[in-house]
């Protein structure tokens, strides 16, 4: 029989077998177009999703392995045992200035022969998401997590292999393509017919590093740094999220906070009034280790360009002077600095700070000379105790008032929500890969790929806008600036030297770009692999970024996110085909008609207007 449960205003689908030996749980999001369903036939724990009546995820099959015993298997019996609905809206750092929370949850106890377990289960208008609750488990060894999601042979997936530090080229195939018992990173998206979707993790704080192991039917979530387990340390083991993002275009998918909203908001009595988001001068990428006697050159381009902060990179341990060492020095500059209006953030080897008394010194001497902030680089493979260190430099950089930037590290998992000092990370395969000092180039593709993948996670320290003429190699001026529209970095580090952006058709636009704005609209011309045009608000501005990949193309905007009419400014590649110049012109747009141009291959545009 069929019976219908309302409880706090949740409608939950519950049908009942055998005498409740058997039940099957049905969730609908809050607009109801999504439904999740949990059962267990022959035992097996599984979940199918659909939505607006297309399949989605056909039935995938849940468990967690605890010293032996598979949470999903051998199940008897699934009981409600309790539900809410949660409808929020919280200020944001970012894409967007405000995000809504809107979710509809139960929480399920599954009984199996071996004992019982829990499971969370969420539906979003925008996806779905699930995670464990084992009790009893301290000194039990976790052994796997048996999370799957099927995935068609024929879907169209957007991937990349996994590595420590997230670095790896992006792909587009078909998924029967992707070899079996490849491991995968995380978020691995993929179009199913009409609707994209996004497979990730989020609120990871002492489980490993996620990715996902492909195999003929789907694919499960993996931990490469643990593959035989590890041991709990907690009485009650509470998985990570492992969450999809579900979405009808690539404007609800760009725009979908799913990864965030899994994650707990800030702890009450935390204040983070004081972060500053900012645009950042850096001087590693285009002139190697920082000299001191050239700081105050660059401190000073920071201020002409009204830019935020400066970034003290690796080189600045090798400062010394007469009767000075190097932290003596680095406060000098740092003074310097704050005199002329701009902070500064340190650059850190990870290795410095291993443990929390470490940290905590470590970062008390940053503070003490005056640091707005710190990026801890070289970040060790991200076993439990590893994220676990991860969260202990989070609190202490909290404590501190330093904001945090991590490099060579692992994905962002949403907990910016927490702890929003936490600006941006890097995790991403950016402009570090396009220098030719190391011999390295990007393929054209990349930068038309990332934005659907690893941007959904949260921001990345893509390091944006190369203007060196020497160093463009298949990109354009136009496409390197519009970069720092499209990548989402509320601490924007700029790669190039002072020298490139002064005095430039560029100079006004990178003194006034914003790094967080009020609203980010993916506009319909956008495609995964080929093209990439973001219109962002900040205020009565819109910025338009656009990023072109392999193919010249002629790109037609559709302006109707405009409520008015607009005036502006548009830089776009020149006729004649030379990458390092940019063309400068006044321009209209109407808001009932396309706007039209044309951009070459590693081309794009940048778009400013303000509303008539």
């Amino acid at each position: 029989m069929r019976i219908f449960q309302r409880i706090l205003g949740l409608t939950v689908l519950v049908v009942v077998f055998n005498s409740q030996t058997t039940m099957a749980v049905e969730i609908k999001s809050p607009d109801a177009d999504l439904i999740v369903t949990v059962d267990h036939p022959s035992g097996r724990l599984r979940l199918q999703v659909e939505h607006k009546g297309w399949e989605l995820i056909p039935e995938s099959f849940l468990g967690l392995q605890v010293d032996g015993v598979n949470s999903g298997d051998q199940v008897r019996l699934i009981k409600i045992l309790h539900e809410r609905m949660v409808n929020e809206e919280y200020e944001w750092l970012g894409a967007n200035s405000k995000v809504w929370n809107l979710f509809r949850e139960v929480v399920l106890e599954i009984s199996t022969l071996n004992g019982s377990s829990r499971l969370y289960l969420r539906a979003y208008n925008d996806g779905v998401a699930i995670r464990y609750c084992i009790p009893g488990a301290n000194n039990k060894q976790i052994e796997a997590d048996l999370t799957t999601f099927h995935v068609k042979g024929t879907t169209e997936c957007y991937w990349a292999h996994y590595e420590n530090s997230n670095e790896e080229l992006h792909h587009i195939t078909r998924f029967s393509e992707i070899s079996d018992h490849n491991v995968l990173m995380a978020p691995l998206t993929a179009k199913v017919g009409e609707h994209y979707l996004a497979f990730s993790e989020a609120g990871c704080i002492d489980f490993p590093d996620m990715s996902w192991l492909k195999h003929e039917r789907g694919i499960q979530a993996h931990f490469t740094t643990n593959p035989q387990g590890w041991k709990s340390e907690k009485d009650t083991v509470l998985s990570p999220w492992r969450c999809v993002i579900v979405a009808e275009s690539l404007n609800a998918l760009v725009n979908s906070y799913l990864v965030q909203n899994l994650c707990d908001p800030p702890a009450t009595g935390t204040d983070f009034s004081w972060v500053k988001p900012g645009r950042v001068l850096w001087q590693w990428w285009s002139s190697g280790a920082p000299m001191l006697d050239e700081q105050r050159q660059w401190l000073d381009a920071a201020a002409r360009l009204n830019w935020e902060y400066y970034l003290i990179d690796d080189g600045w341990r090798d400062w010394r002077q007469a009767g000075k060492d190097q932290w003596q020095c680095l406060k000098e500059v740092i003074d310097y600095g704050n005199r002329v209006g701009v902070g500064s953030i340190v650059w850190v080897d990870s290795k410095e700070m291993r443990d929390r008394e470490s940290i905590r010194k470590y970062l008390t001497r940053v503070k003490k000379v005056g640091a707005k902030g710190i990026k801890i680089d070289f970040v060790p493979p991200a076993t439990p105790e590893v994220m676990k260190w991860y969260e202990m430099a989070r609190e202490e950089t909290y404590r501190l008032q330093l904001l945090c930037n991590f490099h060579g590290c692992v994905k962002p998992t949403g907990l910016q929500r927490t702890w929003p000092h936490e600006l941006t990370r890097e995790g991403v395969r950016g402009n570090e890969y396009h220098m030719t000092r190391y011999d390295r180039q990007m393929p054209q593709d990349q930068d038309v790929i990332v934005p659907f993948t690893r941007l959904l996670a949260g921001p990345a320290d893509f390091t944006p806008v190369i203007f060196d003429r020497n160093e463009l190699r298949g990109f354009t001026r136009a496409h390197q600036l519009a970069q720092v529209i499209v990548y989402n970095s509320p601490l924007t580090h700029f790669a190039d030297s002072y020298r490139n952006y002064l005095n430039t058709k560029a100079e006004d636009f990178l003194m006034d770009v914003p790094v967080v704005w009020d609203e980010t609209v993916v506009l319909p011309v956008s495609k995964i692999g080929k093209l990439v045009a973001f219109a962002k608000r900040k205020g009565d501005e819109w910025w338009i970024g656009i990023l072109n990949g392999k193919e010249a193309v002629r790109c037609s905007l559709a302006m109707n996110f405009l409520e008015r009419d607009a005036v502006g400014v548009i830089l776009t590649d020149v006729r004649d085909g030379q990458p390092y110049e940019l063309n400068r012109e006044y321009c209209t747009a109407k808001k009932d008609e396309l706007f039209t141009l044309p951009i070459q291959p590693g081309g794009g545009s940048v778009i400013r207007l303000k509303m008539k």
